[in-house]
Formats: structure tokens, C-alpha cells, sequence
């Protein structure tokens, strides 16, 4: 240490103080008041400030990534019920009848805790349920085919990529019915699985039934910041910037304060020589 302190005494200010203080501007992205001229001290410092830099670039892109992938908190049925988001369910009246009689746990818990507490307010139309879900913290129940027409014409492609899908109950299987032992049970089987392998089906379900919204613009979006998102910080900068010319001005004033009573008692020490 000796040594170091006669190459270059400015590294006498570096006491375990300073030492902390270099250490926290460095995580801060900041510099440092010292400009040491022993090439290892220096090393030190370029070395520490070059880890920092590489520690924050990595921190930011882990944040910027996971603020791009989308949420798998929620999953299931039981995960809806245990999150803070609002249900609401597309008026029908056979939805009604099946969430206050389902025999499923998961669809009661459910029902208990989101759809009862609301009462008649849970029931929205289409049109109304799919514009609170632009709002955020809404989960809404709805018809595919009903939902999707209107999303794919109100949505922008950004919001689009923000939906999750979940399956609210399981539906019964469709079938044909027909007399037991029928001639006709054979004929069906055939004709509908030819009308499903030359895509008649497929081709009903596109005509009838609006296709699931697509997302075509992944990442490739970007939302514009405006002076009101980020006003708290700008208000806390403005309040800090008038706390410290004010502390700047009470500090003056300290200081010509005791200036003057030392004047003042030299003064007075004079005189009474």
C-alpha cells in the first residue's frame, strides 16, 4: 500500500467508504471522482465498470424477454377462480342453468367466486363482453363462433396475440341419433366420414362458424409510451430537482449564518485584546 501511495497519492481518498461508494455508482452505471494513475488500479476500475455494463445489458434483455412471452398462469378453470380478473358470461339462458347446477368442483368454485357476487352484472352480451376484454383483468365467457367474428374485426393484430384461451366446461359429444339395430346406422357412419375426409364439414365450418383469431404480428408490434405513462417518474424527477435547490438554498444560508457568527466572535475577541 505504501508503495501505491507514493506512485500516486490521489489514491489515499479511496478509503473502504469510497471503495463502497465506487461500487454502488458502478452498479448505477455511474463514474467515479478518482483517476488513479497506477495501471493496475486502473485496471481494476476498467475491468469492474466493463462487468457492470455486461451485468446490466444482460439484466435488460432477461426483462424486455419476459415482458414478451405471454403468461402461463392461467390454465384451468381453478386458475381463473384464485386470480384477481373479473368473469363475465354471454347471456344465454342455458348458461345460466349450467354454472348454478354443474356438478364439476372446479366450474362451483368458480361460480361462487366470480359469477354470484356479481349477480346480474356477470351477464353481458357479446358485443359488451368482448370490449371489456381490450380493458385487461377480464376473462369473459362466450360462443367461439360468436367471440372470434367480433374480435377479428375490433381487435388490432397487437391485441389479438394478448388473448388465452381456456376451456370453460366440457361439452357432450354430437352424434345422430337412430332405433337400435336400424339398416341406417351403417349408411350414416359412412356418409359422414366421407363428407369429413372430402372437407363438406370443413367447408360448413368455415361458412358457418368464424375461425379463431390469428396472431400474425408476434413481437413485431411495438406500443408507443406517451407522457402520461411515464408522469410519476417525471413528477418524482421535478419534486427531487425542487427538494435539492431548496436544500441547496438552506445550506447557503447555514453557511453565511455561521460565517458570520465566527466573523462576529473574532470580532469580539479583538476588541477584548
Amino acid at each position: 500500500p505504501r508503495r501505491l501511495l507514493r506512485a500516486d497519492p490521489a489514491l489515499v481518498q479511496i478509503t473502504p467508504a469510497e471503495a463502497f461508494t465506487f461500487a454502488i455508482g458502478t452498479i448505477c452505471q455511474q463514474g467515479f471522482h478518482v483517476s488513479p494513475r497506477v495501471a493496475s488500479v486502473r485496471l481494476v476500475m476498467f475491468c469492474t465498470l466493463l462487468a457492470s455494463l455486461f451485468a446490466f445489458t444482460s439484466y435488460s434483455a432477461k426483462i424486455v424477454a419476459i415482458l414478451q412471452t405471454p403468461s402461463d398462469a392461467i390454465r384451468t378453470i381453478d386458475d381463473l377462480a384464485r386470480s384477481p380478473m373479473t368473469l363475465g358470461v354471454q347471456e344465454t339462458t342455458y348458461k345460466r342453468v349450467y354454472f348454478a347446477e354443474s356438478e364439476d368442483p372446479a366450474t362451483q368454485r368458480l361460480y361462487r367466486r366470480k359469477l354470484l357476487p356479481l349477480g346480474e352484472r356477470a351477464y353481458l352480451s357479446v358485443v359488451d363482453g368482448v370490449a371489456r376484454l381490450r380493458s385487461g383483468l377480464f376473462a369473459f365467457q362466450v360462443e367461439e363462433s360468436s367471440g372470434y367474428d367480433i374480435i377479428s374485426k375490433t381487435f388490432t393484430e397487437s391485441e389479438k396475440c394478448g388473448l388465452k384461451l381456456i376451456q370453460a366446461f366440457k361439452l357432450p359429444m354430437v352424434a345422430v341419433p337412430i332405433r337400435k339395430h336400424s339398416g341406417y346406422r351403417e349408411l350414416f357412419a359412412v356418409r359422414l366420414r366421407w363428407q369429413r375426409e372430402v372437407g363438406l364439414i370443413e367447408r360448413s365450418r368455415r361458412i358457418w362458424l368464424a375461425a379463431r383469431a390469428r396472431c400474425d404480428a408476434a413481437g413485431a408490434g411495438f406500443i408507443s409510451v406517451r407522457l402520461s405513462d411515464v408522469l410519476p417518474a417525471v413528477q418524482v424527477l421535478l419534486y427531487g430537482t425542487l427538494f435539492a435547490v431548496v436544500l441547496l438554498f438552506i445550506e447557503i444560508a447555514v453557511k453565511r449564518s455561521t460565517d458570520r457568527i465566527k466573523h462576529k466572535s473574532k470580532v469580539k475577541d479583538l476588541k477584548d485584546l
